[in-house]
């Protein structure tokens, strides 16, 4: 019976590839999915062997990172010391958040910068005024990138055969009943955004939410993040979103610019 297959298929054979390491920060990674893990659930979501998943529970307890009982695993808080050395690298984020406050106060709704990571956006910098989305948002959020404001801008930015290569994952979950989820559909939709410099997500990623992105470039013009404002669908039109907010993130995107060399 062949073994079954993990992300990590695709290193065999390169012998600087060290895949201990690898299977412990697999498992780690399955928490984004669960809160807690059993043996066989950490083994099912990762496509490790149990003995081998085990081990990797084992270990990643035994360094502080996990807590066991009663047969399961959870997170612990040191694994937040690793977080915090990526955030406080990331320069761009700390000197981009006062220009965040600012647009927060001007517009009176929460906004956001994200980048791009395999297929999601994670959450660098955040502003909230009251909370809209039933999804606890802050820095090192992560959400889907087909349906998302930022998520839509950062697609479209790519280039064309990664643009292509995310669209082929179609068909992509169905989060609402405006959720766009085919190939074409999001394709045509990137181009669109691509051409009109911003993107608007209309209850895609959930009822009741409105929010709409511009990219933030670099000096060079490369698109490095996203910045969003999100809204009330009760309150605000798709409409006032683009002839009242649009302006204002525009600018402070522009303003952005010059911090962006910071780094990410």
């Amino acid at each position: 019976m062949p073994a079954p297959s993990t992300a990590l298929d695709r290193f065999a054979g390169d012998p600087d590839f060290m895949l201990s390491l690898a299977r412990g920060l697999l498992v780690l990674r399955a928490f984004e999915k669960e809160a807690k893990l059993t043996i066989g659930r950490a083994a099912a979501l990762t496509g490790l062997p149990r003995p081998a998943a085990r081990r990797c529970l084992y270990t990643l307890e035994q360094l502080g990172y996990l807590a066991a009982r009663d047969g399961e695993w959870q997170l612990r808080p040191l694994l937040l010391s690793l977080a915090r050395a990526y955030l406080t690298s990331t320069r761009f984020a700390e000197a981009a958040q006062p220009r965040l406050d600012q647009l927060r106060d001007e517009v009176g709704e929460s906004c956001s910068i994200g980048v791009f990571d395999e297929g999601e956006v994670v959450y660098i910098a955040r502003s909230e005024t009251q909370r809209i989305i039933s999804i606890a948002l802050s820095v090192g959020s992560r959400l889907p990138a087909y349906c998302t404001s930022m998520g839509r801008v950062l697609l479209a930015a790519l280039e064309p055969a990664a643009r292509a290569a995310c669209c082929a994952a179609a068909p992509f979950p169905v989060r609402t009943p405006f959720t766009l989820t085919t190939a074409d559909a999001i394709a045509a939709e990137l181009k669109r955004v691509d051409e009109a410099g911003y993107a608007v997500i209309d209850q895609e990623m959930e009822i009741g939410l409105r929010s709409i992105a511009v990219p933030v470039r670099d000096r060079t013009g490369k698109v490095v993040a996203a910045l969003n404002v999100g809204v009330a669908s009760s309150r605000t039109a798709p409409e006032d979103l683009i002839a009242r907010i649009l302006p204002r993130l525009q600018s402070a995107a522009e303003e952005m610019r010059e911090l962006a060399g910071l780094g990410l």
